[in-house]
This record gives structure tokens, C-alpha cells and sequence, in this order.
């Protein structure tokens, strides 16, 4: 018996082309769509498939949830199931201060077997502050268990995950981390394998609602196949609404030595929820689409950003509106004006008539009182506009600062980075300098946050 089971796990291990257990893989559809250039990313749970320090700066408590249908892994060809779901807990304490992160992944590799993977994990957030960035750590105790199919065979190893993520400002940021790391080796009767160990570095830069990374990576061999080293880039760019959500596209490209492949997705967010989905195209090897959903909520807090921008879009029609009053105002003025021109030239009209007597003293008179009366009133209208016009534009630019400081306090309050809330206070400052508004409070808060940096 043990003979037969031995001959079928070879014949199961010599059709399959590369059945690696606990390679690294993508998390969901968003980091998916990217071609897995995601070491460097620090601003959701996904990041927790790819370095753990990135996880400590989640900005919010966060669940997400994610189904991928494999045929091309960076570790080669596959047939594979992927369930996979993470929960990521900030911590902001003086002395602890970062993000706990608890996943689940769940593997089924056709013809093979069942894999499952359980890992507790923290990252710091600001452990170590220099005036260039901060550096920070993480690390991860899991637990792998595969079940043959022949068999039924079930091992469970433990393996560890370390990373480090450091940040310049906002914008830019550095990843390195170690996946896989205590040789966890699973074998059975005919079959021997191992979790590959991963060295991942990565870089990103997030700018005005587009993210750019990259990522390299190398992995030792396992089943039956060498050492393999990948590339990986991918884009984001984000287009907020006003009331639909904001809307994403990704694209990404993966070159190995045992895969290449190009990667699309599109995303969908509104308030704390996010739905992602991705297509895996193969550019080599068999000829089979991949694809990925995930569902993610963030809990307690909306996207700063999303919202800061929907503001700035609203504002921008309230000033087209105000705008357009303010000019139809001035036309108005400019009609007044030229009334009252000609009632000045016709005043002094009469009054040379009444000099050289081509009238009538009395017809004269009433004219002169009728188009004086008629010039008074002209003037006072204008007056009376003129002083309306001007109310209302100190008005206009005193309600746009009040939505302005009302929507930065906002920001500020949800946990706005420094860097963005000083762009954002520079920008008001010098749009309101001179138009009367009390700028008092902006000023201590600009003060404030440029003695902090």
C-alpha cells in the first residue's frame, strides 16, 4: 500500500508544473491588479501579505475579504483555489503604538492538496523618527498546514514573516521584508516540499490620488524547481465623485523567471466599504485567465482624501454660482453708470438752454428738476448697489473661508498626515491674505505644524 501511495503522489507531482505550498501570493484584487508591486504600500490589511511593518500604519480598523482563482503564481504555473481574509486593529498608545493584524488563508492546489495558514502579526508606527522619516518593524508568527489528497496525509509547520517600512514624509515610501523565514518543509511518502523562503524590496510614491510602485523578488526553490527571481510594477489613479464613491483603475506587470504576466482591476469605495476585482493575463505558459474579488471594509472612518476632494468639488460650483451673481451685479452696475452719464450730459444741456434762454424759463425748469430727480435716483441705486455689491463679496469670501476651515478641521480630525494639512493651510493662506477674512486661528495652526516637522 504505502508502494501505490508513493507511485500516485510522483505521478501527481510530475503532471503538475509547479504546485509550491505557502508561496508568496497576492492578497486580494487591488494588490493583484498591481502585479503584486505592493511591499512598499502601507495604507490597507492587504499590506499584510507582503511585509508586516507596513501593517502598523493602517489608519483605521479594517476587514477585508478576498477569493482569487490562480493559473500563474510569480513562483510559476498552478491550479489554485484562494480563500484568504485579514483584520488589521491599530493601537495608538505612547507605549504601544502600531497595528495588530490576524489572518486566514485558505488553499486548495487541484490534484494536490489543501493548505491552510493562520498568522498573528504587528507592525510599529513611528518607532524611530528622523527629520528625512520614520523607520519602522514588524514581524509575524503563523502556522501552515497542508492535507495531502493521497493519502490524506496532514503536516503543520511554523514559520515567521519580518519586514521593515521606511517612510519619506507622505508621499514616498521603502519595504523590505523576509516571508516564509524557519525552513517549514512538508513530505510525505513520494513527495517532498517546502514553503519557498521570499526576500521582497519595494518602493512607492502616492501622489494626488495615483499610486506608483515597484517590487523585486527572490524566492528559494521548491517543488522540484530552482531558485526564481521577479519584477513586478504597478499603477493606481483614483477619481472621486461627489456622491457616487470614488472609482479606481490598476494595472501591473509581473517578469519572472517561471511566470510573466500582465494585470488589470478596477475598484469601487464609498464611505469605509471597497469592492475590487482583477484579471490575471498570462504572457507566458498556459493560456489561462486568473481572477480576484475582495470586499473590505474600514470601520469608524471615511477616506479623508475622497471626502476633502468632494468638498473642493462642491466648493468649486458654489464659487461658479457666486461668480456668475457677482458678474451679472457688476453689469448691472456698469448699466447704472452709463444712465447716469447721460443724465449728467442732459442736466447740463438744460442748463445751458436756461443760460441762453432757447426755452422756456418754466418749461426749462421742469425739465431740469425732472431729469435732476430722475439723475438722484439713478445715483442712489448705484450707491445703494454698489454698497450691496461689495457686502456681498466680503460676505462670499468670508462663507468660503468658514466651508474651507470647517472641511480642513474635518480633515485634521480624521487623522490627516501633517505633510497634506500643511499643503493644504499653506494653499488657504494665500488665497484669503488680502480679502478680509480673520485668519488669526490658520495662522497658530500653520505655526504649529511648521515647528512639528
Amino acid at each position: 500500500m504505502g508502494r501505490l501511495i508513493a507511485c500516485v503522489a510522483a505521478a501527481l507531482l510530475a503532471a503538475a508544473p509547479a504546485r509550491a505550498a505557502f508561496d508568496d501570493s497576492p492578497f486580494g484584487a487591488r494588490d493583484a491588479a498591481m502585479g503584486g508591486a505592493f511591499t512598499a504600500v502601507h495604507d490597507e490589511v492587504g499590506a499584510i501579505a507582503y511585509n508586516p511593518a507596513a501593517l502598523g500604519h493602517a489608519p483605521a480598523l479594517e476587514a477585508a475579504a478576498s477569493y482569487l482563482r490562480d493559473f500563474h503564481a510569480p513562483a510559476g504555473d498552478l491550479d489554485r483555489d484562494s480563500t484568504r481574509a485579514a483584520v488589521a486593529v491599530p493601537i495608538r498608545q505612547d507605549i504601544l503604538n502600531g497595528a495588530f493584524g490576524f489572518d486566514v488563508r485558505y488553499d486548495r492546489r487541484s490534484g494536490v492538496g489543501k493548505d491552510r495558514d493562520i498568522g498573528v502579526y504587528y507592525g510599529t508606527r513611528g518607532l524611530l523618527e528622523t527629520e528625512n522619516g520614520d523607520l519602522d518593524f514588524g514581524g509575524g508568527l503563523k502556522t501552515l498546514q497542508t492535507r495531502l489528497e493521497s493519502g490524506n496525509t496532514t503536516k503543520t509547520k511554523p514559520a515567521l514573516d519580518f519586514g521593515a517600512l521606511w517612510r519619506f514624509g507622505d508621499k514616498r515610501s521603502l519595504g523590505a521584508s523576509l516571508l516564509n523565514f524557519g525552513g517549514a518543509a512538508f513530505s510525505a511518502p513520494g513527495y517532498r516540499d517546502r514553503a519557498p523562503l521570499a526576500l521582497k524590496i519595494g518602493a512607492a510614491e502616492a501622489v494626488h490620488g495615483s499610486l506608483l510602485a515597484v517590487d523585486g523578488t527572490v524566492r528559494e526553490g521548491s517543488s522540484g524547481l530552482g531558485r526564481s527571481v521577479t519584477f513586478a510594477a504597478g499603477f493606481e489613479r483614483w477619481w472621486p465623485t461627489a456622491r457616487r464613491g470614488s472609482f479606481a483603475a490598476r494595472s501591473g506587470l509581473s517578469l519572472g523567471d517561471l511566470s510573466r504576466t500582465w494585470h488589470w482591476g478596477a475598484g469601487w469605495k464609498l464611505g469605509g466599504g471597497r469592492f475590487d476585482y482583477a484579471m490575471t493575463v498570462p504572457l507566458s505558459g498556459k493560456k489561462q485567465f486568473g481572477h480576484a474579488l475582495t470586499v473590505s471594509i474600514r470601520f469608524g472612518r471615511s477616506d479623508p482624501e475622497a471626502e476633502y476632494e468632494r468638498l473642493l468639488a462642491g466648493e468649486m460650483r458654489e464659487r461658479d454660482k457666486l461668480g456668475k451673481s457677482l458678474e451679472a451685479s457688476a453689469v448691472r452696475q456698469q448699466a447704472l453708470s452709463e444712465e447716469i452719464g447721460r443724465l449728467r450730459d442732459a442736466i447740463a444741456s438744460l442748463r445751458s438752454e436756461l443760460a441762453g434762454k432757447t426755452a422756456s424759463e418754466e418749461q426749462a425748469r421742469r425739465r431740469l428738476q425732472d431729469v435732476e430727480a430722475r439723475h438722484k435716483k439713478a445715483v442712489d441705486a448705484f450707491q445703494r448697489l454698489e454698497g450691496e455689491h461689495a457686502r456681498n463679496a466680503a460676505k462670499t469670501r468670508a462663507e468660503l473661508f468658514g466651508e474651507e476651515w470647517a472641511a480642513y478641521r474635518k480633515f485634521k480630525l480624521e487623522g490627516a498626515p501633517d505633510a497634506s494639512l500643511l499643503e493644504r493651510l499653506r494653499r488657504l493662506m494665500v488665497e484669503y491674505k488680502d480679502a478680509g477674512v480673520d485668519l488669526s486661528e490658520a495662522s497658530q495652526e500653520l505655526r504649529r505644524l511648521q515647528q512639528s516637522r
